[in-house]
């Protein structure tokens, strides 16, 4: 009963006591006049900051990563680069690709692990088939997984 009583209270009290909090201050158009010297009509009128939205890709992988490259990815840096500056490049497929326009920005996001190890493998590479594994995967490579 006890229990009851105090949560009745809070509900009832608590409303009162947060009203205040809730109402919105309007500021006086002195109080701005220093903040925002330009005309009330716009709230983006000489802001400081770009309006233009940029274009990009945030996480590209070449086949220099292991997971691209083991997915049929075989282009590079260089290829990835002229791709995102609207060059026409060769895709991994053998089309011919571009871009309606160039990106504004590109994030290379290759991984560090057996970076370039895909395309070591693909070209029989003496210092991965100097390895048993690294010769098996290799021939498989070449084999087309058959």
């Amino acid at each position: 009963m006890r229990l009851i009583a105090l949560t009745l209270s809070f509900l009832v009290v608590a409303p009162l006591v947060t009203q205040p909090a809730a109402a919105q201050i309007v500021p006086s158009e002195e109080s701005l006049s220093d903040l925002y010297p330009g005309k009330a009509y716009s709230p983006y009128a000489q802001r400081a900051f770009g309006s233009r939205p940029l274009w990009g890709d945030t996480h590209l992988h070449t086949g220099l990563s292991v997971d691209a490259g083991l997915f049929g990815a075989r282009l590079g840096l260089e290829e990835a680069y002229r791709f995102a500056r609207g060059e026409e490049v060769v895709s991994s497929t053998g089309q011919p690709v571009k871009l309606s326009r160039p990106l504004d920005w590109l994030v290379i996001a290759d991984h560090s692990d057996a970076m370039g190890f895909v395309q070591a493998m693909a070209k029989s590479d003496p210092e991965v088939i100097a390895f048993e594994q690294g010769r098996r995967w290799s021939e498989g490579m070449a084999q087309g997984g058959q």
